[in-house]
């Protein structure tokens, strides 16, 4: 993986920046930076829509793929391909992509660690908890990152396929429905944030997580006006590392 167009951790800004942007002034006294509350994750129950640890559901006619996290089965690994919908096409093969190239790494003083940039054959770079790795065996669509050995949190990334003119919020509160299959389900909040995006936090009852999981998912605009799914989860009692995570990954995201 190769390091995503030059990024870095700025401390002063607490943030990520990269070489085509100016750098970001410091920040001023009192307001503190990163940390908005967490998310829920989704369920594995073989259909998963856009939270942490998703898969796909089709809800009101709406493909709303990969955005659930899958719930605590046993993966089905490795994952087929997604369709054009973001939907896993049991038609395709299963075979799958190789691993990204090595990263660098860059240290940021967040709840979570130090994180690396990678780059992800699916068409994006990302900033990852150092030491997570691509995970394949997986049911949802999209790119899993995870600590290997460990399923008690994630990271998702895949694109959203479904129509531009079904808004953002539109789409987290079909998704939050959805997961409300989820033993101990709880929509936290569905909030628009800037940028013409939205995010979802939710909890739920996970065996991966060894009680309650908390998940955020944002869907975000990129310059080109296509639409991706960022999502982070967790243990709900771990919230804070679950917040830096998403928003380190919110900061760093660079599709191609």
């Amino acid at each position: 993986m190769a390091t995503g167009g030059g990024a870095h951790w700025n401390p002063q800004s607490q943030r990520w920046e990269w070489a085509d942007q100016p750098p970001s002034p410091p920040p001023t006294g009192g307001g503190g930076g990163g940390g908005r509350g967490g998310g829920p994750d989704p369920v594995r129950n073989g259909k998963v829509l856009l939270g942490v640890a998703l898969g796909a559901a089709v809800v009101g006619g709406c493909a709303m793929a990969g955005w659930l996290l899958l719930g605590d089965e046993e993966p089905k690994a490795p994952a087929a391909a997604p369709s054009a919908s973001g939907t896993p096409d049991p038609s395709t093969g299963t075979e799958p992509n190789p691993e990204p190239t090595a990263a660098s790494a860059s240290a940021s003083p967040s709840a979570a660690g130090a994180y690396t940039v990678v780059r992800d054959d699916a068409g994006f770079s990302v900033a990852i908890p150092t030491g997570w790795a691509r995970s394949y065996d997986e049911n949802g669509s999209g790119s899993f990152y995870r600590r290997p050995g460990d399923r008690s949190a994630l990271v998702q990334i895949f694109r959203v396929t479904e129509p531009d003119g079904v808004g953002a919020c539109e789409l987290l509160r079909v998704s939050s429905q959805t997961l409300g299959a989820n033993p101990g389900y709880r929509e936290v909040s569905v909030e628009a944030v800037p940028g013409s995006s939205c995010e979802l936090v939710y909890e739920y009852d996970s065996k991966e997580s060894q009680g309650r999981r908390r998940g955020i998912e944002r869907i975000t605009v990129a310059p080109d006006g296509r639409r991706w799914a960022l999502l982070a989860a967790g243990p709900a009692a771990d919230g804070a590392a679950v917040r830096a995570n998403l928003t380190a990954v919110v900061e760093s995201f660079r599709p191609d």
